[in-house]
């Protein structure tokens, strides 16, 4: 009798093993990967940077970049430089984004601040997270198309909007039920077509509505920064340049030098921007 009911037991451990297994497969895209014959990159120029993660690229197709004094430059069409702000203190920026040319946004992690430039690049407004009382650190943040901020704060484990007219948070998610707290790696926020996009190193790139909704997983991981263009989120792996789309859940890919070490890509108006720790290569994309 005993003999049988253990049986019993570990069958039905089994099962629920491989029920569990078999869910968690489900709920993993699937993706084909086609290599992009129709595309080819030619060299350009080369250009030294401070991080191949602050970086960004505007509506216009002007790239924003920060050169080694860690001053922000934005570089036209053509991959040179037209415009430079220089901090007036020396933190640390390390997020931008400039989808907006009318209002850069950028983040010092160190200081928890906020920057707002024109098309000018001179500032219009900064804001610090303490003068809104908000407690904790936050790891990453980005503008919203309404003018609010999405932050990610890893002391308390939330997904926030903080809206500056009311001068507190008017969506928070908890993401303990999401997010691995063991080994969580977050780089990278942005909100792209009414969804937030958080970018974790080691789990993959998160996606939620822009009510602080989760939505899915999609399992990309090893990355430290995402870009957008069109109806496609691209990134560096594997030596290869990578375009998913992101509602047809296609992914194509163009194979990059097997001597570079890229680590971050922007496209922008027939230019390609490769970036490795210390320089960008700017290639022009042809057909």
């Amino acid at each position: 009798m005993a003999t049988t009911l253990n049986w019993n037991t570990l069958s039905n451990r089994l099962y629920l093993s491989m029920l569990y297994l078999l869910l968690a497969t489900w709920a993993i895209p699937a993706f084909a990967q086609q290599p992009d014959s129709t595309l080819s990159l030619t060299f350009s120029h080369s250009l030294a940077i401070s991080s191949p993660s602050a970086i960004s690229v505007d509506r216009n197709g002007s790239v924003y970049l920060l050169d080694q004094k860690r001053n922000l430059l934005m570089v036209d069409s053509l991959g040179k430089p037209v415009n430079i702000f220089s901090p007036p203190s020396r933190g640390r920026i390390t997020a931008i984004e400039a989808w907006n040319p009318m209002k850069v946004f950028l983040f010092y992690e160190d200081r928890q601040e906020f920057m707002l430039l024109d098309r000018f690049m001179r500032p219009i407004a900064s804001t610090r997270l303490s003068d809104l009382g908000f407690m904790g650190n936050v790891r990453a943040a980005t503008l919203t198309s309404d003018d609010s901020f999405w932050l990610f704060n890893e002391s308390d484990f939330t997904l926030s909007k903080i809206d500056l007219r009311y001068q507190k948070p008017i969506v928070e998610t908890p993401l303990d039920l999401i997010l691995d707290k063991a080994r969580f790696d977050v780089r990278f926020l942005r909100e792209y077509q009414n969804m937030v996009y958080l970018l974790d190193y080691n789990s993959g790139i998160y996606v939620f509505d822009n009510l602080g909704n989760y939505k899915k997983k999609l399992p990309f991981t090893g990355l430290s920064y995402i870009g957008f263009k069109g109806n496609e989120l691209y990134f560096v792996k594997d030596n290869q340049l990578h375009f998913f789309d992101l509602y047809k859940l296609q992914d194509r890919a163009i194979p990059l030098p097997a001597d570079k070490p890229y680590l971050s890509a922007l496209v922008s108006s027939g230019m390609v921007y490769l970036f490795k720790k210390d320089s960008a290569d700017v290639y022009r994309l042809s057909r």
